[in-house]
């Protein structure tokens, strides 16, 4: 895979957004025809790392801890589950596998010892279900591409995973690490591509397309 490619995802793709807040698979037909398919029912696998991290004993943010002892580890010495990876459709559960590091950690004592073991197999099994999942989406609706975005995507291992099983004639597009985290970024290139999309039909109003409902996490007083 060429990070440097400017070549751009063919429509119809399939876009997974993997992050600390997000682990979503979305349907992207064209430039404001964009459908979410599955999501996580739970923790973000991104929000995963960190907790494991966490338990391991490792500083925030945990993702790229994760993946730097991992790379010392033997992703098949412990058997975490896949969760939800035969569950036929596209929806993500982390929570389990989490906790499933919490008890190991619990009945071993010298875990300590085996951490990149555990970081290994931890971050081999949440790799499994994004890979095997966003492959799945792709066969089903046909598409022509793949992007793969989003914190987790500037981790190297699940780069390898997905270039090493996309099919031949689906073209893979991951962003560079500059921009793997970028927010703004993504916000910019959004309304960039929607103000083509309004555009094109002058009747659109477009109070129907944008719709902003603030839902605020703090309470909100006079």
């Amino acid at each position: 895979l060429d990070e440097s490619t400017e070549t751009k995802p063919a429509f119809p793709f399939i876009a997974l957004i993997a992050s600390g807040g997000h682990t979503d698979l979305v349907l992207v037909k064209d430039h404001g025809d964009i459908k979410r398919i599955g999501s996580t029912r739970d923790d973000a696998v991104g929000e995963a790392f960190d907790k494991v991290a966490r338990l391991l004993g490792l500083p925030y943010p945990g993702g790229p801890e994760i993946e730097s002892i991992a790379k010392n580890g033997d992703p098949e010495s412990i058997e975490f589950p896949r969760p939800m990876i035969d569950s036929k459709d596209f929806a993500f559960s982390f929570s389990g596998l989490k906790t499933s590091v919490l008890t190991y950690t619990k009945n071993n004592d010298n875990y300590v010892d085996n951490r990149n073991n555990i970081a290994a197999s931890f971050q081999q099994a949440a790799f499994d279900v994004l890979v095997k999942k966003s492959l799945d989406a792709v066969s089903k609706y046909d598409a022509k591409s793949l992007l793969v975005t989003g914190g987790v995507a500037a981790n190297q291992k699940l780069k390898s995973m997905f270039a090493n099983n996309t099919p031949s004639n689906v073209s893979l597009h991951i962003p560079p690490l500059s921009l793997a985290t970028d927010n703004a970024t993504y916000i910019a290139t959004a309304a960039y591509f929607l103000k083509d999309t309004l555009a094109l039909d002058p009747t659109n109003n477009r109070e129907d397309i944008i719709k902003l409902e603030p839902d605020p996490s703090l309470e909100v007083t006079n």
